[in-house]
C-alpha cells in the first residue's frame, strides 16, 4: 500500500475526530440553549408585564457587549469574516454573551431567533481549540464551519440542512469542499447528542397533496417573487434601524434601549404580544391551512429588534414571517394555504440568507420530501429577486446570481 492512500486516510480520521468533537459540543450547548429559550417563553407567557422592561433589558445587552465583548456584537457575520481570513481568535467569550444576552431578548420579549445563538455558541468553544492546537488558518475556516453545522443541525433538529447551510453560508457562489465532511459530521453528531439528551424540537404537518397545473406555478413563482422582496425589505429596514441609531445615539448601550422603548411601544399599543418572542405558534397555525396573523407586522419587530443591538438571531422570524405571508396570498389567490405557508417560509429564508438550497433541504427534512418541487420553486425564485445582501452581510460573493463570475 503506497504512502498517499495512508496520508488521507489519516488526514480523514483526524477530520472527522475534530468535527464529531466541534458537533458534541454544539449539541451540548444548542440542549442547554433551548431548555433556556422554553424556559424565557413560559416566563414571558406567564407574565406579560415583562414586556415593560424591553428598554432594561436592551440597555443590559447593549452594556454587556460593550464592556465585555468589544466587536462580538457582529455575531454570525464575525464568524463568516474569520472563515476567510484572520483578523482576530473568537473567544469563549462569545459563547457566554451570547446564551445570557439572547435569553434575556427573549424573556422580555424581543421578536428574535436562536439560529444566530447557536453559531456563536458553538463557535464560541471551537475558536480557542483551533487556537490551542496551532491549525493554520485554512484548518481553522474548517473548523468554523463545522462549528456552524453543527450549531445548526443540532438547534433545529436538522442534519442534512445544518450541513448544507453551513457550506453554502460562507460565501456566495462557491462551496468549501474541503469542508464537506467535517461539516456532515458536526451537524449529524450534533443532532444526535441534542437528541440524545432527550430534547424535542418543533413537530410541523407533513406537506399537503398537490396537484401540478399552471395556477400552482404561477402561484408559487409569484410566492417566490413576494418572498425575494419581504427578504429585501426586511435587510433593508435593519440596516437602516442600526445606521439611524448608530448616527443619532453615540453611546452603544443606548442604542438597544431605544429599541426596546420602541419595541415595547408597538407591542403594546397594538396588542402585538403574538409577535414577541420566536412566535412559533403562528407559523404552527399557518401550516396546518390557518390564516392568521400580519406578515409585516413580525417583520418589522425583528428588524426593529435586531437592528437596534438585541440578539439571538433572524432565522426563526423571518420563518414566521414567511409563513404568514404564504398563508396570506393562497387565501387572495385561492391556493392551498398549508402548502404556500410552508413554500413562503422557505422563499423568504432562502432570500435572506443566500442558501437556496439548503433552504429547500431543510423543507424536506421539516415538511416531508412530498414537496420538494414545490420547494424548489419558491426557493430559487426568492434567492434570484432577493439581491446580493442578505442578513450576512459579511458573505463574500464570488458569482453573481445572474451566474456571471465576479
Amino acid at each position: 500500500m503506497t504512502r498517499a492512500p495512508l496520508e488521507r486516510a489519516a488526514h480523514l480520521a483526524r477530520w472527522v475526530v475534530l468535527a464529531t468533537c466541534v458537533g458534541a459540543a454544539a449539541g451540548m450547548l444548542s440542549a442547554a440553549f433551548i431548555e433556556a429559550l422554553d424556559w424565557a417563553g413560559r416566563t414571558r407567557g406567564d407574565s406579560a408585564w415583562l414586556v415593560w422592561l424591553l428598554p432594561l433589558g436592551g440597555l443590559a445587552v447593549g452594556a454587556s457587549y460593550h464592556y465585555l465583548g468589544k466587536g462580538l456584537e457582529r455575531g454570525s457575520n464575525l464568524l463568516i469574516e474569520q472563515i476567510h481570513g484572520h483578523t482576530r481568535w473568537i473567544p469563549v467569550r462569545m459563547s457566554v454573551l451570547i446564551f445570557v444576552c439572547s435569553v434575556v431578548t427573549h424573556v422580555v420579549g424581543g421578536s428574535a431567533g436562536r439560529e444566530g445563538a447557536a453559531l456563536q455558541l458553538a463557535a464560541g468553544v471551537t475558536d480557542p481549540v483551533s487556537k490551542r492546537l496551532g491549525l493554520r488558518q485554512a484548518d481553522r475556516a474548517v473548523m468554523l464551519v463545522a462549528a456552524i453545522a453543527g450549531g445548526f443541525g443540532s438547534v433545529f433538529g436538522v442534519p442534512v440542512t445544518g450541513a448544507v447551510f453551513a457550506l453554502e453560508v460562507q460565501r456566495v457562489g462557491r462551496v468549501r469542499h474541503e469542508a464537506i465532511v467535517p461539516a456532515f459530521v458536526a451537524s449529524f453528531v450534533g443532532d444526535a447528542v441534542v437528541r440524545g439528551i432527550g430534547m424535542e424540537h418543533t413537530h410541523f404537518p407533513t406537506v399537503p397533496a398537490f396537484t401540478w397545473d399552471a395556477a400552482l406555478a404561477a402561484g408559487l413563482l409569484l410566492l417566490g417573487v413576494a418572498g425575494g422582496l419581504a427578504a429585501m425589505a426586511f435587510v433593508g429596514l435593519t440596516h437602516s434601524v442600526r445606521e439611524v441609531l448608530s448616527r443619532r445615539v453615540a453611546w452603544y448601550p443606548a442604542r438597544p434601549l431605544v429599541g426596546g422603548v420602541i419595541v415595547a411601544a408597538l407591542v403594546l399599543a397594538l396588542d402585538w404580544r403574538d409577535y414577541s418572542g420566536l412566535s412559533l405558534h403562528l407559523a404552527s397555525n399557518a401550516f396546518g391551512g390557518s390564516v392568521e396573523g400580519d406578515s409585516w407586522a413580525k417583520l418589522l419587530l425583528t428588524a426593529v429588534t435586531i437592528g437596534s443591538g438585541f440578539v439571538g438571531g433572524e432565522f426563526i422570524p423571518l420563518l414566521v414571517t414567511g409563513a404568514l405571508m404564504g398563508a396570506g396570498l393562497a387565501d387572495i389567490i385561492g391556493a392551498d394555504v398549508a402548502l404556500f405557508a410552508m413554500a413562503g417560509a422557505l422563499a423568504v429564508l432562502a432570500g435572506a440568507t443566500n442558501t437556496p438550497v439548503a433552504m429547500m433541504i431543510l423543507g424536506m427534512e421539516l415538511f416531508g420530501g412530498g414537496g420538494a418541487a414545490v420547494f424548489a420553486v419558491a426557493c430559487v425564485t426568492a434567492y434570484a429577486c432577493s439581491g446580493h445582501k442578505g442578513i450576512y452581510h459579511a458573505q463574500p460573493v464570488s458569482a453573481h446570481k445572474s451566474g456571471v463570475r465576479e
